[in-house]
């Protein structure tokens, strides 16, 4: 999946939204990792597919209601910052809010670079280990619209190794048609 999802360049935040109903995209000031998107290409790729099949067996919805693949490296220092993957702005979009995040770890890492969850009585730390995964809820059982306030995480540094990982965002509805149509905002290309 790392070779197939195009060129790592640095991660970026979503920004305003301008009339014609699209995000901006901005170097972010919390999140120091690279990424890429897996496209069309990646994403037909069998294994891949076979791997978004799977995902969807597992939470028992589709894949259309997946983001992209978004692959990630973490080097030496590089973090993310305490944060929340689903924004209450998005239940206004067609495709609803991110309602789960099913994170793949594709590399070991010798130091570092766990998944914290920071807002639990007790907070857990997930350390990447090549082939485990972790799914987490965005939302709150009682009202998918709000976010669950135990899941704000953050990427711990790494700071020995490289650590790979690969992230679909689910959503309440379908994210691919409005997505075709331009209307989740994200597909706008980040100023260098």
């Amino acid at each position: 999946m790392i070779d197939k999802a195009g060129d790592l360049r640095r991660s970026t935040d979503q920004g305003s939204v301008d009339e014609d109903g699209v995000q901006e995209q901005v170097k972010s000031q919390g999140r120091t990792s690279e990424n890429a998107w897996c496209d069309a290409d990646c994403e037909s790729d069998p294994l891949v597919e076979g791997v978004s099949n799977r995902i969807s067996q597992v939470t028992q919805i589709p894949p259309s209601h997946f983001e992209s693949f978004q692959v990630l490296r973490y080097q030496n220092g590089q973090e993310y910052k305490r944060h929340h993957d689903m924004s209450e702005e998005d239940n206004n979009i067609l495709c609803g809010a991110r309602i789960l995040t099913f994170f793949l770890y594709l590399s070991d890492v010798e130091e570092g670079g766990g998944t914290r969850f920071t807002d639990m009585d007790n907070p857990v730390t997930m350390q990447p280990v090549r082939g485990s995964a972790i799914l987490w809820p965005s939302v709150l059982d009682e009202d998918p619209t709000k976010q669950d306030p135990l899941t704000h995480h953050q990427a711990l540094p790494v700071t020995k190794g490289v650590k790979f990982a690969a992230n679909h965002w689910i959503h309440q509805y379908d994210y691919r048609t409005p997505n075709l149509w331009g209307c989740t905002g994200s597909f706008t290309e980040v100023e260098t």
